[in-house]
């Protein structure tokens, strides 16, 4: 599928809810720059095949993975998979249930930017996101949400 720095997919509900999870990112990435099987995979991510077999096999079902090739191979049939996008664009958003006794962390705030600044942004922005998607770790699951749009006029800050 080419270059996957493109706009974000718009994705329903149903694909939304399959993305809760942060090894269905890692495998949408991992498959974002090269077609592999679901064996190959779950070898580069340290995971059974069988674990990663499934959540492929969700993935493709939900309408977010390509097949791009098949091979019989000592009479298996191996399936390679790519990802569609690896940013995505809910038509509706289900809030993160967040802990209680872990406060999430909130910023606000308003910049000036021009167009190429905004898009600069966003680059920079994006680059971060899949960096620490790609991260080997076996830590705690964390909820990431980032909205980023212009504010109309009359909300517009002046700045003198």
């Amino acid at each position: 599928m080419g270059d996957h720095k493109k706009a974000p997919m718009p994705i329903n509900a149903e694909q939304s809810k399959l993305l809760e999870s942060a090894l269905r990112i890692k495998i949408l990435n991992v498959l974002a720059t090269e077609a592999h099987t679901s064996k190959q995979v779950a070898d580069l991510l340290g995971k059974t095949p069988g674990n990663v077999h499934y959540h492929i096999q969700k993935l493709y079902d939900g309408g977010l993975l390509d097949l791009v090739n098949t091979q019989a191979v000592g009479g298996v049939m191996e399936k390679y998979y790519r990802s569609k996008n690896t940013f995505f664009k809910p038509e509706t958003f289900t809030a993160f249930h967040f802990l209680e006794e872990v406060p999430p962390y909130q910023v606000a705030t308003r910049l000036l930017l021009s167009e190429g600044q905004y898009q600069d942004f966003i680059d920079e922005l994006d680059t971060l996101i899949r960096k620490w998607e790609a991260k080997d770790t076996d830590g705690a699951e964390y909820g990431v949400l980032f909205t980023l749009g212009r504010v109309q006029d009359s909300d517009a800050g002046s700045i003198n």
